[in-house]
């Protein structure tokens, strides 16, 4: 047997086998014998048809399929031990050339264990900018708390007005079969032709709006057009937000208590102390931003100054499993893969490569952590997944122990190791790094 070895990156070497002839004589013997045992071939006696009428009755790619199957595993596995590779993954084969009586060529690409050349990843220089809270930020902030605190009531005494909220029916004039749309808009947030149209109309009135769309409509198929909306107003809700007072804000806190959520610090009972607590808020929230930034900042600067290699096999297992959790998710809401490939605008291959290059950066990213990891002997303890478990059911807010029993019946405790693995490390980078703040 023939081997010739190639090596095409650090962590993929490329054998193309030849076998010998007469291996290939025997194999094709031996696989017409098999076959013929099992086949009735007419004038003659189950198992009892010679060789040269079998090779007329047989399918010459079933038999070539068999040949290959039962030539090519010890083939491989000779030429592992002839060229000392010690596999990562299973590798696949591609055939060259396969006769009767003729030596057969194949090439594997053998995957090995990925190489991690770190570049610097101590001593680090980061700045960390730590936006600047303003009185216009808290002010936003309690406008939205007035937003969301204030309750619409229903309008009946009168035609819809900029502002309110409006329940209506929509369909198109062009298309009177299908079944109108249901919405809740607010009147001033939508299209300017469509808020003009439906302002004074009173509820149960049902009339056309002529809405012309911008040029830079997200959906392009109605850039520039002008559709006719037979629109019917079911309800009309509106407000008035209150003055923001010391009693507003006692009446709010009071609200929150009875509804057994705990206020920060002393009792908030003036507007005074609610901006305090909010510019506390959003200082704290400043803060992890920055050390958020400085954290990805610190990442990118380790990856890209390290050299990684790991082979490709490992990529299109995770694509293929992607696509996979994809059809099935896809599946459970009544959809097709079709389905969503039109929905995105893009084909199968660009799919697969979209996914393919997500998975290639999580790939190198973990691999530079891991390496980083056994250097500094950064280890996970069973406390250290423990903790990552309930930190995860506090997030997707369901029992510890719901979570728990997720984790062991998808075998997903490698998945919370690396997360876990993750976060030390990167608090590693972090004290390991000189991090300058800087105002913002």
């Amino acid at each position: 047997m023939l081997v010739r070895r190639e090596q095409i990156s650090p962590c993929e070497v490329e054998l193309e086998i030849e076998v010998d002839a007469e291996k290939v004589a025997s194999a094709y013997d031996d696989v017409y014998t098999q076959l013929g045992k099992s086949v009735t071939v007419p004038g003659f006696r189950k198992g009892k048809a010679p060789r040269v009428v079998l090779e007329t009755f047989l399918d010459k790619d079933v038999v070539r399929e068999r040949v290959a199957d039962k030539l090519i595993s010890a083939a491989y596995e000779e030429a592992l031990e002839e060229t000392k590779l010690d596999p990562f993954r299973p590798a696949n084969y591609e055939l060259i050339h396969l006769e009767p009586n003729e030596p057969m060529r194949f090439k594997v690409k053998v995957p090995l264990e990925p190489v991690v050349e770190l570049g610097d990843y101590v001593g680090l220089e980061v700045e960390r900018r730590v936006r600047a809270v303003t009185d216009e930020d808290v002010q936003a902030e309690i406008d939205r708390l007035v937003d969301e605190t204030t309750p619409y009531e229903p309008v009946t005494d009168r035609g819809v007005q900029e502002g309110d909220v409006v329940d209506v029916e929509i369909r198109s004039e062009d298309e009177p079969e299908d079944k109108p749309q249901r919405a809740r808009v607010r009147v001033g947030e939508n299209l300017p032709d469509f808020d003009k149209g439906i302002i004074g109309m009173v509820a149960g009135e049902e009339k056309q709006i002529h809405v012309t769309y911008p040029d830079d409509y997200p959906d392009e198929k109605l850039r520039g057009q002008t559709v006719v909306l037979v629109t019917k107003v079911n309800s009309i809700h509106s407000r008035t937000l209150p003055e923001v007072t010391d009693e507003w804000v006692q009446k709010l806190f009071a609200r929150e208590e009875n509804e057994g959520e705990e206020p920060e610090g002393d009792r908030v009972d003036s507007v005074e102390k609610l901006r305090s607590l909010i510019r506390s808020a959003l200082e704290k929230a400043a803060h992890a931003e920055a050390d958020d930034v400085v954290r990805a900042e610190l990442v990118n600067k380790v990856v890209s100054g390290s050299k990684v290699s790991f082979p490709e096999a490992i990529v299109d297992e995770a694509v293929e499993s992607e696509l996979e959790e994809l059809v099935g998710t896809l599946r459970r809401r009544d959809l097709t893969l079709p389905d969503y490939l039109r929905h995105t605008n893009q084909t199968l291959d660009q799919l697969r490569e979209q996914i393919a290059e997500n998975v290639r950066k999580q790939i190198t990213n973990m691999l530079v952590f891991r390496e980083i990891a056994q250097r500094e002997n950064i280890t996970v303890s069973e406390e250290d997944v423990d903790a990552e478990i309930k930190q995860l059911a506090r997030e997707r807010r369901v029992p510890v122990e719901t979570m728990r029993a997720y984790v062991e019946s998808t075998q997903s405790k490698s998945m919370i190791e690396n997360r876990a693995r993750r976060k030390k490390v990167l608090d590693f980078l972090v004290h390991a790094s000189n991090i300058k703040n800087v105002s913002s």
